[in-house]
């Protein structure tokens, strides 16, 4: 039954020990937060890309007269573009040129495809209204 009555140099050792493990402990986590704010350690932002959707009865004409749409709002911008550009001069209008051109080149502006919201899927009912089945 000695292990009720430890002597005191057993004592104080354990106390050290756990003191010193407190710490260890203490500290890692304090050093570890001084790394991840000097460094970071964060995983990179996601990349969202928003797709189109469309209801499933539409029609060839429907998809056309998107396709005219989407095409007109593309050359509305460049058109844009090119305006601005026109009214640059010097090493300013060089440099913007370049920009367009790159941009074009690379098929920027098919890519730039506006974004347009789904139709939402349930009816929101509005108050005193009655609901259509």
């Amino acid at each position: 039954m000695s292990f009720l009555n430890p002597p005191q140099a057993e004592v104080r050792r354990r106390r050290l020990m756990i003191g010193g493990a407190s710490f260890l402990i203490t500290g890692t986590v304090v050093v570890m937060f001084l790394i991840e704010s000097r460094y970071g350690y964060s995983k990179p932002d996601p990349r969202l890309i928003f797709v189109q959707s469309w209801s499933a009865d539409r029609t060839r004409a429907d998809t056309l007269a998107d396709r005219a749409a989407t095409k007109a709002a593309q050359e509305a911008k460049l058109a844009e573009s090119r305006r601005y550009i026109a009214t640059l001069t010097g090493k300013k209008k060089a440099d913007a040129q370049g920009q367009y051109d790159e941009y074009v080149k690379g098929g920027g502006a098919d890519k730039d495809i506006p974004y347009v919201p789904a139709r939402p899927p349930v009816t929101v009912v509005q108050a005193g209204e009655v609901p259509v089945l």
